[in-house]
């Protein structure tokens, strides 16, 4: 329900969006494709097969500047570790703060705190 939330608004606000049901799939999608055309990486914290940190890591063995944005409804001591590796949203989120979050990801060279 998360994944085809954020693939709409993220499709009517203009981007193109490769969407995964899981980790292994997202990992095996973005090798696919080639990171060199993947701009930003909005992965689910938790995920089955292969979650968004595992994903992320194994992602940043290719392509080390990727820009991420975590998702997570989890508020826990992780977090902080998060933020180490690029921006983090709670969940749930509005439309506009997803929007807002990505652009804000894209645009700058540094992790964005996310509010929810």
């Amino acid at each position: 329900m998360v994944r085809s939330f954020v693939r709409s608004v993220l499709e009517r606000h203009g981007y193109c969006v490769l969407a995964a049901e899981n980790g292994t799939a997202a990992k095996a999608l973005a090798e696919r494709i080639g990171l060199r055309k993947i701009d930003l990486v909005v992965t689910d914290v938790d995920m089955p097969l292969l979650n968004g940190v595992e994903l992320v890591r194994c992602l940043r063995q290719i392509r080390p500047e990727l820009k991420i944005l975590y998702m997570t409804g989890h508020p826990s001591a992780h977090i902080d570790e998060l933020w180490m590796d690029g921006g983090v949203i709670q969940k749930p989120f509005a439309y506009s703060a997803l929007i807002r979050w990505v652009d804000a990801c894209l645009s700058q060279e540094t992790p964005v705190r996310a509010g929810a």
